[in-house]
């Protein structure tokens, strides 16, 4: 609730990038859950998720396309679902996908992978210059792939090493 109220309070304003990294088994009203993620996801421009966590968020029995469809038309300009060693696929609100590989490397313990993927995704986003609401809406699909190859490439080195150790810059 109080990322829901900061959402509301800030999220026209500046872009906003939500990963709901699902625990079910922390949760005890999945539906109540879902409902109020559904509400902050339509204040979103950028919604990563696993794609376990789109099959949770929207049990249905629809293919990952049409749950990432359906995710769009509530309001996000783009949806990225991770999919550990197949990589990653971005969706922009005009339907146009980018999916990019993962980086491979040897992994040795997964904890940050996400986190630092989300990092160096916005961070190659605020070094293009498109980390704005405004932005976002328009993105360019060459500039969603570099950012998106950035996080990938951030991703594999925290996940090469042990603990939520992210590159610094010059690793990079």
């Amino acid at each position: 609730s109080a990322y829901a109220a900061l959402l509301e309070r800030q999220g026209g304003s500046r872009a906003v990038m939500i990963d709901p990294n699902i625990r079910p088994l922390f949760i005890t009203d999945a539906e109540g859950y879902r409902r109020r993620m559904a509400a902050m996801i339509r204040q979103a421009d950028i919604v990563k998720v696993s794609d376990e966590d789109l099959n949770w968020l929207n049990p249905a029995p629809l293919t990952q396309a049409e749950k990432i469809s359906a995710m769009l038309d509530t309001g996000p300009s783009v949806v990225i679902v991770t999919q550990g060693a197949e990589g990653a696929i971005a969706t922009l609100a005009d339907g146009t996908s980018i999916a990019v590989p993962a980086v491979k490397t040897n992994v040795v313990d997964t904890i940050g992978a996400g986190d630092t993927f989300n990092a160096g995704f916005l961070a190659k986003l605020s070094e293009l210059g498109l980390l704005t609401p405004e932005a976002l809406g328009t993105l360019d699909p060459d500039a969603l792939r570099d950012a998106m190859t950035y996080g990938a490439r951030v991703a594999a080195i925290t996940v090469s090493r042990v603990g939520a150790n992210p590159p610094w810059a010059n690793e990079l």
